[in-house]
């Protein structure tokens, strides 16, 4: 059985490390309906005012991705396109205030996003989508609308 186990995980890495080693490097986009507009992809990351959020962020930037930030501090989401822009002058940033443990405050952020897409004439829809907003709860925390946070 550990033979058996081990080839396995040996064919896995073969297999992934082939694939990466011969393909090139491509961007590929979801498609969208053919326009004359050259679209921006979108990406939404949650949490994206410090740590893996702030990095992905400032990483996709790089890439292209028109990066909208979600994040509880207006101060904060501010603080963090300033050091994304002082990095990379290009960065396509969005900032917008949210608390994750209010269904109002989620329902009014998509109500919005949706609104900003249209306005912003940008891609059809969001490519990428980070769920990294979290919070470190030692004790049961109930919010506003009653659910479990």
């Amino acid at each position: 059985m550990a033979l058996l186990w081990t080839f396995s995980i040996l064919l896995s890495h073969y297999q992934l490390l082939k694939s990466s080693i011969f393909s090139q490097k491509l961007k590929s986009y979801p498609r969208c309906p053919t326009s004359t507009i050259p679209h921006r992809p979108v990406c939404v990351i949650t949490g994206a005012t410090s740590g893996l959020g702030l990095a992905a962020a400032r990483d996709l930037s790089k890439e292209g991705y028109v990066v909208v930030i979600v994040g509880r501090s207006q101060q904060l989401l501010l603080e963090t396109i300033r050091k994304i822009k002082d990095r990379n002058q290009d960065a396509h940033l969005k900032g917008f205030q949210v608390d994750m443990s209010s269904i109002e405050s989620i329902i009014k952020f998509k109500t919005s996003l949706r609104q900003w897409l249209l306005d912003s004439d940008l891609h059809c829809s969001v490519q990428i989508l980070i769920n990294n907003a979290g919070i470190l709860a030692t004790s049961p925390r109930v919010t506003t609308e009653g659910y479990d946070q």
